[in-house]
């Protein structure tokens, strides 16, 4: 990594990698990718190490962050809403296989994956308003939906209704940056549309690698599609947390 401007940072008491790489406006990766040695999960308080911030940052004289008032409450915000888009795309992705295959789970496995909506409201529903959670599930489970019929139109060679329901699955996207953005002034509408095309881009790649039998592709979507999906997790853990530090204290 080339960095005209490095950092030397000491570990102070409650810092974590994923608070440090917000506020040096960089990734956690490439904290890692400058710090080998380092344990992401047990950061020694006194250990000096390299940070290369992003073009965006401003620090203070002493380039230290605030002091992370609960870090124990961030790292389970943090957590839970990888976990729950973990949960999204890998039983997405298990459907999308029992879809292609024509395998007998296909109703068992949409059935699960259809709780995966009210798993990610719910955390949500921490913070805002029980409608706003159920807006939020509804449109999730529109999303998953909508790529239920796709993902069978695209196998069934049904190019028409393939491409009136990619309109939809798009105008779905649109909808849930319409919602997320009203609710939180660290939601950005335009980088949540952005978000939730490239997830939709990258999971058709990986259908029609799937289809095609091209496996190699299909996964390597995959390995797309879930690396996508975690920093979206952490975009909204950290609008949350920017919206609501006083529930971090």
């Amino acid at each position: 990594m080339n960095c005209g401007n490095t950092i030397s940072y000491v570990i102070r008491k409650g810092d974590n990698l994923f608070h440090l790489s917000k506020y040096f406006h960089t990734t956690v990766n490439a904290i890692l990718a400058l710090n080998p040695n380092i344990d992401p999960y047990d950061l020694t308080i006194g250990t000096a190490i390299i940070i290369c911030p992003g073009e965006n940052f401003v620090g203070s004289g002493h380039s230290n962050p605030p002091s992370c008032p609960n870090p124990q409450k961030q790292i389970t915000l943090i957590n839970d809403m990888r976990l729950a888009w973990e949960q999204h795309i890998y039983w997405t992705r298990l459907l999308l296989v029992s879809i292609a295959e024509r395998l007998k789970d296909q109703e068992a496995v949409t059935n699960r994956l259809l709780q995966n909506p009210h798993d990610i409201a719910d955390i949500f529903a921490r913070f805002y308003s029980e409608n706003t959670a159920n807006h939020i599930a509804r449109l999730l489970t529109q999303h998953l939906q909508i790529g239920s019929a796709l993902i069978t139109a695209l196998r069934d060679g049904k190019t028409a209704e393939a491409d009136t329901l990619t309109r939809q699955w798009y105008a779905n996207a649109d909808m849930m940056a319409d919602a997320f953005s009203s609710i939180n002034p660290f939601f950005n509408r335009e980088e949540l549309r952005q978000m939730l095309y490239k997830h939709l881009q990258l999971t058709t790649q990986e259908v029609t690698a799937r289809l095609a039998g091209n496996y190699e592709a299909d996964i390597d979507a995959f390995n797309r599609v879930e690396q996508e999906a975690l920093s979206m997790a952490d975009y909204f853990s950290s609008g949350i947390m920017r919206q609501f530090p006083q529930k971090f204290s």
